[in-house]
Formats: structure tokens, sequence, C-alpha cells
């Protein structure tokens, strides 16, 4: 806008205000103050004009008139310039000047000098004109960013375009102040869908623009959930014959200098970790170090936002056989760079994409929480926690019994028999025996006899309780882990040489627990079961003599149970061999 406030001219002086419209406004003379004319210059006063105008800047037009004058001196009063003085070397010609924009506002003197060749003295007359200096408005915008909105926080962006729409950020800083400075502040919509562009001008010298917050944004939690941003964005333009090439970004401590090229769109991003930037308190735009400002020394700003790199996103899936204890976990993450696990159980963990992974097999059901946490390319982590179960879901232990089939001769058999304290202080928990059964452990006839236990008749404890003989009676006792809470069979082969008496028995027990002494003869057993039958030894009538036992039991609630045989007999001796434990079907 240009205003023009009266000057008391003893001169006719026309002014004319141009615009970049090229719109003329003429000050005419005033008839009623006119001179003599012929015995010196003579000019009538000057009413006041204002004029509006649009525009980058304001040119400036004069036209004096008056009666014998010879030419005129024209001074426009700009002092930062030696070009502001034009010679109209006729009356009612023309001295035009273009007041330069690096200011917004500001009054300047005219002062003309009406010259004669008559050899009449100077006239010298003043006028204050009053010039407000608009900015070329920026007619592009910087392309919008593809961010997801979840990963972006916005100081100032319409958002993300769409099908020639904004889709606006879920997500924004408010309390910000964009006209703190010193710098001139517009803001102007942009293309056929408004797109706001910030335009800061008259950035010379240590003129600056700030962006100011209420409240200082902390780097670490801008997302508002304990998620910090990685970088600062901001778009920036300039046209540098109206603007500046060189500008410098000032926040936190920190400054960085980023060059423009000419009337394109440059990004600017800053990695907030790596400068150490944890608070924000505002953001300084300034003519870069070595920079040139021009004409109105224009800024243009868009797009101006913290954001994130987009975190991984963790999953994963395992085996549901899981009764081995052994789990391989496959990884179905998304973006990741690398992988931690945590199996859950206080022990296990990985690096490795897709893992397997034993757990202990102690015959329980457990369930254990897994967790996988994955990085970023930038390392940040992300995780996942899911509940698994080992143990028993997809079927109860079949448990190994250690030479079940009794079909060794060596320590070893002996040793995988033996109780830890026998009560009857006895180190051999049987005798062995070239008598066993006629059936291999797998149920098949072999013909013919096969290695099994034998209980001779100075080999029993001295009553169906068990109590034992001092310095004789035998206990074949193992431990075994189950399933908890799952039926079993318990099964086994026996045979008592013919003869016997109805007194004579095996018994054979599954014991509710695991023991190392004496308290096996006391405790309460799952099942117990006294076989009595006595058709001879195994091989007998044709390998008929032996009795097949199976009796059904229910496993404990920690699946630790045990098994413990012994003999009572008076006069004959008794067999054992092929002994099992499997689900019931």
């Amino acid at each position: 806008m240009n205003l023009f406030k009266k000057g008391i001219f003893a001169l006719l002086i026309t002014i004319v205000i141009i615009s970049c419209e090229e719109n003329d406004t003429l000050v005419n003379p005033d008839a009623g103050n006119i001179g003599t004319g012929l015995t010196q210059i003579t000019f009538p006063k000057i009413p006041t004009s204002s004029v509006e105008i649009s525009g980058d800047g304001s040119i400036v037009t004069i036209r004096p008139q008056g009666l014998g004058i010879d030419s005129y001196v024209v001074d426009f009063g700009d002092v930062d310039s030696e070009e502001d003085v034009e010679i109209i070397s006729e009356d009612a010609g023309t001295a035009t000047y273009d007041y330069p924009n690096n200011v917004a506002e500001f009054t300047y003197t005219i002062t003309v000098t009406a010259k004669s060749n008559k050899g009449f003295p100077d006239v010298v007359q003043t006028i204050d004109v009053e010039v407000e200096h608009g900015f070329t408005p920026v007619s592009s915008a910087p392309d919008s960013p593809t961010i997801l909105n979840e990963n972006t926080v916005a100081i100032f962006s319409d958002g993300i375009e769409s099908d020639g729409a904004f889709i606006a950020y879920t997500n924004s800083i408010s309390d910000s102040d964009f006209e703190d400075g010193n710098a001139e502040y517009n803001e102007v919509e942009v293309g056929d869908i408004k797109n706001k562009v910030i335009q800061y001008s008259r950035l010379h010298d240590a003129i600056a623009a700030s962006i100011a917050f209420d409240s200082a944004i902390n780097v670490a939690d801008v997302f508002g959930t304990d998620a910090s941003a990685d970088y600062l964005h901001l778009d920036l333009h300039s046209i540098h014959d109206i603007g500046v090439d060189k500008v410098k970004i000032s926040l936190a401590g920190k400054t960085f200098e980023q060059t423009l090229t000419d009337d394109v769109w440059t990004s600017v991003d800053i990695d907030l970790s790596a400068e150490g930037i944890t608070q924000i308190d505002d953001i300084k735009l300034e003519l870069g170090t070595g920079g040139t400002a021009s004409n109105e020394a224009s800024l243009n700003v868009d797009n101006i936002y913290f954001y994130r790199e987009a975190l991984s996103i963790p999953e994963f899936s395992f085996d549901d056989v899981a009764s081995d204890y052994d789990v391989t976990f496959t990884n179905a993450s998304e973006l990741a760079t690398s992988y931690s696990w945590d199996f859950g159980d206080g022990i296990g963990s990985s690096t490795d994409e897709n893992p397997t992974y034993s757990y202990i097999n102690d015959g329980l059901e457990k369930t254990y929480m897994v967790t996988l946490t994955t990085t970023n390319f930038i390392n940040k982590p992300t995780s996942i926690t899911k509940e698994i179960t080992v143990g028993g879901p997809s079927g109860p232990i079949d448990p190994v019994i250690i030479h079940g089939d009794l079909n060794l001769n060596d320590s070893s058999m002996s040793a995988a028999w033996k109780i830890a304290n026998s009560p009857s202080g006895k180190s051999d928990p049987f005798g062995r025996s070239a008598d066993g059964s006629c059936t291999d452990y797998d149920g098949v006839a072999t013909g013919s006899k096969t290695r099994g236990a034998k209980w001779s008749s100075s080999q029993g404890a001295s009553d169906i309780n068990g109590t034992p003989v001092a310095g004789n009676t035998r206990y074949a006792y193992q431990a075994v882990t189950l399933t908890p809470n799952t039926d079993y069979v318990f099964e086994y082969a026996y045979a008592i040489k013919t003869g016997g008496s109805a007194d004579n028995a095996i018994v054979a027990s599954i014991l509710n627990g695991h023991f190392d002494g004496s308290e096996v003869l006391s405790t309460n057993p799952l099942i117990k079961h006294i076989g009595t039958i006595a058709n001879g030894k195994f091989g007998d009538n044709s390998c008929s003599g032996g009795t097949i036992v199976q009796e059904t039991f229910r496993s404990n609630a920690v699946g630790e149970v045990a098994i413990f045989i012994y003999s009572f007999t008076d006069v004959v001796d008794a067999f054992v061999d092929n002994i099992k434990i499997y689900p019931a079907p």
C-alpha cells in the first residue's frame, strides 16, 4: 500500500504511484496559487493525496509543473541508494523511482529542486511519502509428506494429500507462535486444494523469523505415548532475486546452514538423536552465513513436522505340538532388522530369526510368556509377548522304563532298579535269571525264555506288606515322570514256581511320588497288585507259566511316580519281566 502524506509545496508537483498493476495517480495543481511567472519560478500549492496499491513494492513517479522552469532535480530520499536522484529536463516531465523492499513500511522525504535558464533563483520544495510494501505471493507449494499419520506430528502442515484433498494429521503441535521474531509474516493459500504456505520477508542482516512454543517440545514424548521423534522436517523455498539464497536454522543451541536452489523447494531433515537434541523451545530462521538477501528477502516455509521412522511390527507363531518340550518359533515380523527372543523360563534367549528352543522336560505341563523384540533400521525396539504351553497338551508322556525288559546280566540293570537306601540294606534289587518271559518287550513270542528278574525264596519280604527280612529282602524301585493327572496302564509279567503255597506272591505298586529310602513301605500307592497265580516258571508248560498284569491308574498332580516291586514267598522262586507304563487307551 502507498500512502502519500501532504507536503507543503510552493512548487507545482504531480506525484504518480505505480504498482505492479500499472495504476497511475496524478496529483493535480491548485490554480488558485500562481505567481507572476515572469520574474520568478512559480508553483501551485500541492493537495494531500493517498494511493493504495498491491504488489511486491512501490514505484513513485513525480511530474513537476510550473512557470519559468527549465529543469528539475528530484531526490527521492533513499539514503541507502546512490541512484535515487533524477533530472527532469522539461516542464511537466516525469521522474520515477522504485523504492527497495528491505523494510515493510517507511516514510521518505522527496526533494524537488526547480531550475531556470533565465537566471531565476532555484526553488526547493519537499514532500513526505509513506511507503508500505507488500511481497510477492508464492506460486508453488512442496509435495505433501507421505509419512503415515501415526508416525508424524505436525507443527505446520495441511496433512497428507489424497485425491485432491488433504487428510489432516491426527497429531499436531498446539500453542506455537509463527509470528515470533522481527521478520514480516504472511500465510497464503496455493493451488487448487489451497495448500497453506508461510511466508517470511525482510530477512536482511540480523532480522530473523522465529517459531516459538508456549510449552517446550520434549523430543522423547512428541507422540504423547513416551514415543520419541527421530527427525524434524522443514520445506524451504525462495526466489533469489527477491529472496535469500541461504538459510540458517537454529534450535536447541544447534545451527544448521542450508543453501537454497533458486525457485525450487528444498527439504531439510534434522536428525534429532544424532544431534543430541532433547528439547526445543523455538525454531529460528534467518539469512545464512555468507548468504545474500535481495529485495524483499522472502523465504517460504511449509511442512514443518516431527516424524519417526516406521517402527518394526513384531509377530511370530509357534508349533502347537509341544509335548516333547521342543518348540519351533516362526518369525512373521515386518520392518525388522534384528530379533531378540526371551523364552520366558528365565534361562533361554536367542537372536535367531526362527529359533527352536528346548524347555526343561520335567514331565509337567507349564505355561511360559515368550517375548519377541525387534528393531527398525535405526535400532528402535518394539516387542510382542505371547503365551505358550509345553508338556502335555498333545497327550500324556509315554516314558521309557530303563531296562524294563530286564534282559541284561550286568550291573547296569541292577543300578537302574536300585533304591538309594534300601529298607533291607541289600544292594541288589533282585536276582538275575535266565528264566525270564518267552515274550519280548514288544509282546512278540520268542519261542524260548529271555533273561528276567528273579526273587528266590530267601529274598522275599516277611509278610505281604513288604516288611523286610534283615539282610535278605530285595526291592526293585525306579522313579518315573509322567504327564500330571493323566490315565496310564501299568503292565508287567510275573511267574511263581509250581508247588508254592497260596501265600506266595509278587507285589507290584505305583507309588505316589519319588523316594529314596524306607518311607516307600509306608506310602499310599496309586495302585497295588498282589499276584498269587502259581503256574510255574515262564518257560514251563510250553512257555505258558507266566501271568500278564495290566492295571490302570491316574498320575498325580506333578507327574512324579515310582515303580516298586518285591516278593512274598516262603519256599518257591518268583520271576518278573517286561515292566511297562504307557498312556491308557
